[in-house]
């Protein structure tokens, strides 16, 4: 079974990649973009809601030189044999890589966060329930917004 250490990882000053721009991508992108905007997104289709964010934008196919340079790598096409290929390519650089919804593939998963200014809670079921994990985190910033008012 995989099993994955809770961190936090800064970003501030790496560049991150998303090969995919669909809606698969832009729930991730969701959540990333609180902590960095160093975003590059790599597909032949962006959705809208991800562009005009600040984040670089190339329209086209995955090539493996497209993960040159960067820290981590989210594989986040709806095609499995891409992402295995995301995977490998960025294996051979060296390079972490998250394969969207697939925890088996993936190096890091991303947990359920809820972030309030400088504080940040991360809910993880180490992968194998993440339904679970977001309805705690909507419990947590329930909490936090009934404390607010």
């Amino acid at each position: 079974m995989k099993v994955f250490l809770p961190l936090n990882i800064r970003v501030d000053d790496k560049q991150l990649l998303f090969v995919g721009g669909g809606n698969i991508a832009m729930h991730k992108i969701q959540t990333v973009e609180k902590y960095t905007r160093n975003i590059t997104i790599v597909a032949p289709e962006i959705h809208e809601e991800l562009q005009g964010k600040g984040f670089r934008l190339v329209f086209k196919e995955y090539d493996p030189s497209d993960i040159e340079g960067h820290f981590l790598v989210y594989a986040a096409t709806d095609n499995m044999e891409v992402n295995r290929k995301i995977k490998r390519d960025a294996e051979e650089r060296g390079i972490m890589v998250n394969v969207v919804d697939n925890r088996e593939l993936s190096d890091f998963i991303s947990p359920a966060i809820y972030k309030k200014d400088e504080m940040t809670i991360a809910i993880s079921s180490n992968g194998q329930n993440v339904k679970k994990a977001v309805a705690w985190r909507n419990k947590i910033r329930e909490t936090f917004q009934e404390e607010g008012k």
